[in-house]
């Protein structure tokens, strides 16, 4: 996002027509973007579906992502 220019999640989140809070949780994996949201990150990051696939859906990224879930502690 700050290669492109967003320097803040606000500012991102107004390109991409979502709130800060969207932004945030998609950032922080809280849930997974639509087909069309997906679309409009990467037409406003300038990708390629390809680039913007690999950049978001890494395999590292998607098995830490299992890990972490796998491995929290339950809160009561």
């Amino acid at each position: 996002m700050i290669i492109k220019g967003f320097k803040t999640r606000k500012s991102f989140a107004q390109a991409v027509g979502v709130s800060e809070h969207s932004i945030s949780n998609l950032l922080n994996g809280v849930y997974n973007p639509s087909y069309l949201l997906m679309n409009k990150i990467f037409e406003v990051l300038d990708l390629t579906a390809d680039e913007g696939m690999a950049i978001f859906f890494s395999n590292y990224l998607r098995n830490k992502k299992v890990y972490e879930d796998f491995n929290h502690e339950p809160t009561a």
